[in-house]
């Protein structure tokens, strides 16, 4: 009896320690897919304000509900709260918006300083301004793409890996 619940126990770390492995691979991913959210909601809204001429407020929402997910959710509430007039400028909305949101997301600290950065200058600036902002996130998104893309080839392997063997070093350390 003993040795069938050793035997249980090691077969629940080995599955406990893969499945973080797992989910340490999977990060990466998440991640990846919420960039490419993120630099899709930046294509659309310069497509908004360069072509469609329409206003900031509007612009926000209509990238957050084509955009949906957590990312949209940003693009949204700053829109509904640019449209309130509220008496606060566009980027300490901005700014409210991605703090409200950004726990929802994957992305890390240093994509929040960027988006916090756009905002600095959202409102601010002329439409050639604020296209060239844009831009530059944008190009700031596909460089993080990039390190994220060799970041996850280069070790996803490995957490998939290191937690299998981490979850059987445990088994023979304990048993």
């Amino acid at each position: 009896m003993i040795m069938f619940i050793k035997l249980i126990g090691a077969i629940c770390t080995v599955i406990g320690t893969t499945f973080i492995g797992l989910l340490l691979d999977k990060l990466d991913v998440y991640r990846m897919n919420d960039l490419k959210t993120l630099q899709k909601a930046f294509v659309f809204l310069k497509g908004e304000i360069d072509y469609m001429i329409t206003p900031l407020p509007l612009a926000m929402e209509q990238v957050g509900s084509r955009i949906g997910s957590n990312i949209g959710n940003i693009f949204t509430y700053a829109g509904e709260l640019m449209g309130k007039k509220t008496g606060y400028n566009a980027s300490e909305l901005w700014e409210n918006a991605v703090e409200r949101y950004i726990d929802d997301t994957y992305l890390s600290k240093v994509d929040k300083s960027i988006l916090l950065s756009f905002g600095n200058a959202l409102g601010y600036l002329d439409k050639e301004m604020q296209k060239n902002n844009i831009n530059l996130c944008i190009l700031y998104l596909e460089d993080e793409m990039k390190k994220l893309d060799l970041h996850h080839q280069k070790n996803g392997r490995l957490y998939r890996s290191l937690g299998i063997l981490s979850g059987l070093l445990i088994v023979i350390l304990l048993y």
